[in-house]
């Protein structure tokens, strides 16, 4: 199998060192022959936004029941395998209501379905995965391989004056090895100047993607000979809490009381209502039978996929990374994936210092962050800073200043001035939350409140800044146009374009005449907040919600059910107030026991 894979891998290490190599001036790909204003593009994009496919053992794509790829990303799924595994142990533990192998076939499933992701010891992907690369511009992919890159991010939606032979999609394993991810990137550069014709490109790299830039400036830094432009987009900088907590054992659903009540509610993912019911459910297993099998389940993950990957190494925040490193790459058998995520450290602790070497050159440098959220709650640290839900604003913004959430600056709050010298610049957020002055980039930094970092793709304004950046100079800070400012709202455009397409397929000679002004008049208020990039708190819910109200009013669209979640939420209140962790099997013994205590109790009352 390894040596298959081996084969493999260095026919397509073959297949890019000709592509790379081979292109003379006269195959050029840009129409213009590099003789035009535009700069050839590169999008490095986030985590999980590369075609990252399962393979089987003679390199084909292993397809599912209709005819499609399978990503192999974060986890390839084989539900029968699954059922294989686990359904006698989870039969036995339910009926015994004791761990009677689920902990082991959970841990044993995890590997099963994250295995695909594994490497070994030198940091080398094991998994059977082919990974799509684009050694052309976007104009010469195939209809289905633009689909794969308009579904991660959209920008085909939003106009551009960079004509499509410009723009190159840059794609990489997520789990992959990092140095050699950041090597293959440095190839690609100057396989697209060579492809263009031009001297120089603009890079844009998007969440972990920030990660590999920080590594192509520190390991390769006549890289930024080659560079006009770079456009960071809520960039991991200096990585994720997520992970810095992971890799340093401060998980909080491994904690009963925090799982049971609290967890899931303050997740983000799922309402109140559903996050009670699964609480409620969950009851079915002991509460150490579950722990046992999460404990195990995590242990798993991170042991034998997640800490012998040095891309997600590089998403361990570099104040986090000593403590993670003493504790799982100490061994003499860790010793060559440390000197890899060792190298990393120091180019993360160098990322200020490598941008700003980047100014030095005359090479622009802009960046977009966004905040008010919390930390998705995995870790402990998850509410102890202004964050975008996946990445702390710290990180994003190259050391912004920011309240927590919920919270303001004080009424004396002075700008720090950190790296902004001008006293006209006032970079305090309008809702007083962040001081971008202290941030690396003050002047050429956009923030958006209230924006999630996984949807970041569906707010159509930060799209626009950066076709706007790539394709021309005009915008030179946050001052220098009135339709981008420094401070804005964030939104996420798809469910208003939705109710868009369904009102023009209303049959308006069905409707009453105050039913069709209402609608006309709720169309065009969608319609002009989706024209404007300047976003006021509130307006783009209050135009969806018209225009939801009027379709739904007329049978356009059907309104969404409610759902009555009450019982579930008294319930597991209930349940958490009398009998904390336990699960069903074990509460009549404690109700016995607390039976007992009263009468032992009131006894003791009568005798006192």
């Amino acid at each position: 199998m390894k040596k298959i894979i081996s084969i493999f891998l260095c026919a397509l290490m073959l297949v890019s060192a000709m592509s790379i190599g081979s292109f003379a001036a006269s195959e050029r790909k840009t129409d213009c022959g590099s003789d035009c204003e535009f700069y050839p593009t590169i999008i490095i994009p986030g985590l999980g936004q590369s075609g990252v496919f399962v393979a089987d053992e003679n390199g084909d794509f292993v397809l599912d029941d209709e005819g499609k790829r399978i990503s192999a990303f974060p986890a390839y799924i084989q539900l029968p395998e699954i059922i294989k595994r686990a359904l006698v142990p989870a039969l036995l533990t339910l009926i015994t209501q004791r761990d009677a192998g689920l902990s082991d076939a959970f841990e044993d499933v995890i590997k099963t379905c994250f295995g695909i992701n594994a490497s070994d010891l030198n940091a080398q992907n094991t998994g059977n995965v082919i990974l799509e690369r684009y050694y052309k511009p976007y104009s010469e992919c195939t209809k289905e391989e633009q689909e794969l890159i308009n579904s991660h991010i959209p920008f085909h939606l939003y106009p551009t004056d960079l004509p499509k032979d410009h723009l190159y999609y840059f794609t990489y394993n997520s789990f992959g090895n990092h140095i050699d991810v950041a090597k293959e990137l440095y190839d690609y550069i100057r396989m697209v100047k060579e492809q263009t014709g031009h001297s120089k490109v603009n890079l844009v790299p998007i969440s972990q993607g920030g990660t590999f830039a920080n590594a192509i400036f520190d390991y390769h830094p006549e890289v930024m000979d080659d560079l006009h432009k770079v456009l960071y987009i809520v960039p991991a900088l200096d990585g994720s809490t997520i992970i810095g907590d992971v890799f340093n054992g401060r998980i909080n659903f491994l904690d009963a009381d925090y799982l049971y009540h609290g967890f899931l509610e303050n997740s983000g993912l799922m309402d109140k209502g559903t996050a009670r019911m699964i609480e409620v459910i969950a009851r079915i297993l002991p509460d150490e039978v579950l722990m046992e099998a999460l404990n195990k389940g995590v242990k798993t993950l991170v042991e034998d996929i997640m800490i012998r990957s040095t891309s997600m190494w590089a998403l361990c925040p570099s104040g986090d990374y000593p403590s993670a490193a003493q504790k799982y790459l100490s061994s003499p058998e860790m010793a060559n994936i440390k000197k890899q995520t060792d190298k990393y450290y120091q180019a993360q602790l160098n990322s200020d210092a490598n941008i700003q070497k980047l100014l030095a050159k005359g090479i622009q440098v802009f960046n977009v962050a966004q905040y008010d959220f919390n930390m998705i709650n995995v870790g402990e640290t998850w509410n102890t800073q202004n964050a975008d839900y996946i990445i702390h604003l710290d990180s994003t913004s190259m050391g912004a200043y920011a309240a927590n959430i919920g919270e303001t600056l004080p009424d004396d709050y002075v700008q720090k001035n950190t790296y902004c010298s001008n006293p006209e610049h006032n970079h305090i957020s309008p809702d007083r939350v962040v001081d971008a002055s202290a941030g690396l980039l003050p002047d050429t930094t956009f923030y958006f409140d209230g924006q999630k970092h996984d949807l970041t793709q569906h707010n159509d304004v930060i799209l626009k800044i950066a076709m706007e950046l790539i394709a021309h100079d005009d915008i030179k800070d946050v001052y220098s146009s009135p339709d981008f400012p420094q401070f804005n709202i964030g939104r996420d455009v798809r469910n208003l374009h939705t109710l868009l397409k369904s009102a023009e397929e209303v049959n308006a000679s069905s409707l009453s005449s105050e039913e069709k002004a209402e609608l006309n008049a709720a169309v065009a208020q969608a319609e002009n907040l989706l024209n404007t990039t300047v976003c006021e708190a509130g307006d783009f819910e209050k135009a969806e919600n018209r225009l939801s109200d009027i379709l739904i009013k007329v049978g356009a669209v059907e309104a969404e059910e409610e759902k009555d979640y009450t019982f579930f939420e008294n319930l597991s209140q209930w349940l958490y107030e009398h009998y904390g962790t336990n699960g069903f099997s074990e509460m009549p013994r404690i109700s016995i026991n607390l039976i007992l205590k009263a009468i032992v109790n009131f006894i003791n009352n009568i005798f006192a």
